[in-house]
C-alpha cells in the first residue's frame, strides 16, 4: 500500500471528482485513476462506484475514507515533529471569486514568510460551494462572502473578517439624472454580472423579483475589470465590490447608481473545520492579515506597481 495512492483516494473522495482531484494534486486524470485502482487492488475491495453519477463511494470506500485521512494526518504530524518547531503541512484554502485579489496577494505572502514549512494549495469558487467543501473535509479553510444575517452551519469554526459593500455602477457619460431612483427605473434593463452561483447576483435577482422588476442579463463573466469595461461601453449595469471600483483605472468613466430598495450587505468570513492545535497560529496569522487587508491597513500590491 503506497502513501501516494492513499493521498489520491482521499483527494478524489473529498473533491467528488477525479478531474478536480487531478488538478489539486497536479497530476493527470489517468495517473489519479491508476493510484486509486492500485489502492483498491492492495485492499481487495472496490472503493469508488464507477457506475453512478454523480460520483459516490461504495460502503467499503466510506469505511476506508476516515482511516485513510488518519494516515495522512499521522504522516503530517511526524513531519511536523521532526522539523524546527514550525508546522510543516499542506493547507488547502478556498477563496470566493470576489475576494481573490484580497486574499491571494499580500496575506498569502505574509503567511509564507512567517511559516515557510507550510505548503498552501489555493483555489477559488463560489462561497456556498466552498462552504460545503469545508464541511466535507475537502478544504481545510475558506474565505467566503455571505449575506448579512445568514447563519453559518453548525460544527464549523468561523471568524468574521470584515464587511463588503456592493454598488450598482453605470456609465458616467450619458447618465440622465437617475440618482436615487427606485427599482422601477431598472425594469427590463440589461446587466453585466457574474455567472449563476454568485451570492451577490442571487441577492439582486431576489430583490428585483420581489419588486416585480424584470432583469435581463446582457453579459456573464467572472472578471470584474471586464465587467466594468463593458458597463463603461453601455452594455448594462454592473454590481461590483466598492473597493474594486475605487481601484479600477476605469473609475473616471463610471459612477455609482444609488437605487432605493437595493442594499447588499455582505460579511467576509474565514471558516474552518476542526483546526489542529499546531495550525492554530497559522490560521490566526492568516485571519489577521485578511482583516488588515480588508480594512485598508494592509499593503496593497497594486499601488506598488
Amino acid at each position: 500500500m503506497e502513501f501516494d495512492d492513499i493521498r489520491a483516494f482521499v483527494a478524489v473522495a473529498e473533491a467528488r471528482s477525479v478531474s478536480r482531484a487531478a488538478r489539486e494534486l497536479h497530476l493527470t486524470q489517468p495517473a489519479v485513476s491508476r493510484r486509486v485502482q492500485r489502492l483498491e487492488s492492495s485492499l481487495g475491495v472496490v472503493l469508488c462506484d464507477r457506475r453512478r453519477r454523480p460520483f459516490t463511494l461504495t460502503a467499503a470506500g466510506q469505511a476506508a475514507l476516515e482511516r485513510c485521512r488518519r494516515v495522512l494526518h499521522a504522516v503530517r504530524d511526524v513531519r511536523s515533529a521532526t522539523g524546527d518547531g514550525l508546522p510543516a503541512r499542506e493547507i488547502r484554502v478556498g477563496v470566493a471569486h470576489a475576494l481573490t485579489e484580497v486574499a491571494l496577494t499580500e496575506p498569502v505572502d505574509r503567511l509564507r514568510r512567517a511559516f515557510p514549512r507550510i505548503s498552501l494549495s489555493l483555489g477559488t469558487g463560489w462561497s456556498h460551494d466552498l462552504l460545503e467543501r469545508v464541511r466535507a473535509g475537502a478544504l481545510d479553510a475558506a474565505v467566503i462572502l455571505l449575506p448579512e444575517g445568514e447563519r453559518l452551519p453548525a460544527g464549523l469554526e468561523a471568524t468574521r473578517l470584515g464587511r463588503e459593500r456592493l454598488v450598482v455602477v453605470e456609465p458616467r457619460r450619458g447618465a440622465r439624472g437617475t440618482r436615487g431612483a427606485g427599482l422601477a427605473a431598472l425594469d427590463g434593463r440589461g446587466w453585466v454580472l457574474n455567472p449563476e452561483g454568485c451570492a451577490a447576483r442571487a441577492m439582486l435577482e431576489r430583490a428585483l423579483h420581489a419588486a416585480r422588476v424584470r432583469m435581463r442579463v446582457a453579459v456573464e463573466t467572472y472578471t470584474y475589470e471586464l465587467q466594468l469595461a463593458l458597463v463603461a461601453r453601455h452594455r448594462g449595469f454592473g454590481l461590483v465590490p466598492a473597493r474594486i471600483l475605487a481601484r479600477s483605472p476605469l473609475r473616471p468613466r463610471l459612477r455609482v447608481r444609488h437605487v432605493r430598495g437595493l442594499d447588499f450587505p455582505l460579511i467576509v468570513w474565514a471558516v474552518r473545520r476542526d483546526t489542529p492545535a499546531d495550525l492554530a497560529p497559522v490560521f490566526r496569522a492568516l485571519d489577521q492579515a485578511l482583516i488588515e487587508r480588508l480594512s485598508g491597513r494592509g499593503r496593497d500590491p497594486a499601488r506598488d506597481q
